[in-house]
């Protein structure tokens, strides 16, 4: 079973890997690595408020839209954008987007 250290220590692994890829210039990966400390985020908070984990994306986004409408607008925002990355190639100013808003949610856990 995940507990909350786990991803909480997932998230800064992942959060410490992105600023090193995007300070390299490597946007695309550095989207990859950002949602992923998003979606860790997300995670360890409803585990941490409910004593349970969503089994998917679709679960989590029905979750954080009942309970945390404002995380789930930040999410909302960045998962049109990480799927849009499959098909371009992410900017450093889109990408400084996530980041700030990554690092600012993982600073309130």
């Amino acid at each position: 079973m995940v507990n909350l250290q786990e991803l909480r220590a997932n998230t800064r692994e992942y959060l410490e890997d992105a600023d090193y890829l995007f300070n390299k210039g490597h946007y695309n990966s550095a989207l990859n690595l950002y949602f992923k400390a998003l979606v860790a985020i997300c995670d360890y908070i409803i585990l941490r408020d409910t004593g349970k984990l969503p089994r998917n994306h679709t679960e989590r986004f029905r979750i954080l839209q009942a309970r945390y409408q404002d995380i789930y607008d930040i999410v909302d925002f960045h998962f049109n954008n990480y799927r849009r990355a499959y098909l371009m190639r992410a900017t450093k100013e889109w990408v400084e987007v996530l980041k700030n808003d990554a690092h600012g949610l993982y600073n309130k856990i």
